[in-house]
């Protein structure tokens, strides 16, 4: 964590994750001196400074490239867990999503005011409200699918039951349209 605090993160957000991508951290408190070089080699970073300009540079980019944040997140998963274990803890889980999904993470939130839709907001109100297992890795990877695709369509037309979403995706989706009043499909008019 001192390592950390000398590359002048905060702690309690997304920067942490972005070098411990970088080294492939096994978990939080983990580095190991192999992966530590190596990941710092591949990107040319050998002193605190250069890995702190380095890093000062990925969390600008973190908003906006995509792949670079699909890296941070999914890696997330890994050094989130603990030793042994093969999924979160769903509270656990909610930290991480909450620290993600806002800056200098990619917000998940689509729409202009007044009609903005905060899905992480709603991710974790419903996980709360309905959900009492842990959260596995599909389950980790399936929701930055379903982050992506709700960035670009927020209304879930891409959504379908015969769908090869897992049923706690199925299950947000009946959440959020209820929650915003939307009509099922058979009960529109014209």
């Amino acid at each position: 964590m001192r390592y950390l605090q000398d590359l002048g993160l905060n702690l309690e957000s997304a920067e942490i994750l972005v070098p411990l991508e970088i080294v492939q951290a096994p978990a939080l408190a983990e580095m190991s001196k192999e992966a530590f070089i190596d990941g710092w080699k591949t990107v040319g970073a050998d002193t605190i400074p250069k890995q702190k300009a380095y890093v000062a540079g990925q969390l600008k980019q973190l908003s906006t490239d995509m792949a670079l944040f699909k890296k941070v997140y999914r890696h997330t998963f890994v050094c989130s867990r603990e030793q042994g274990q093969k999924a979160l803890p769903l509270e656990n889980a909610l930290v991480y999503w909450e620290m993600v999904f806002n800056s200098p993470g990619q917000p998940w939130i689509t729409g202009t005011p007044p009609t903005t839709t905060n899905w992480t907001n709603l991710w974790i109100e419903f996980l709360r409200a309905n959900w009492t297992k842990t959260v596995n890795k599909d389950m980790w990877n399936q929701t930055f699918e379903f982050f992506q695709k709700t960035m670009r369509d927020e209304t879930l037309s891409f959504w379908s039951e015969d769908g090869a979403w897992p049923g706690v995706i199925d299950e947000f989706v009946a959440f959020v349209k209820e929650k915003r009043g939307d009509l099922p499909d058979t009960m529109e008019t014209d």
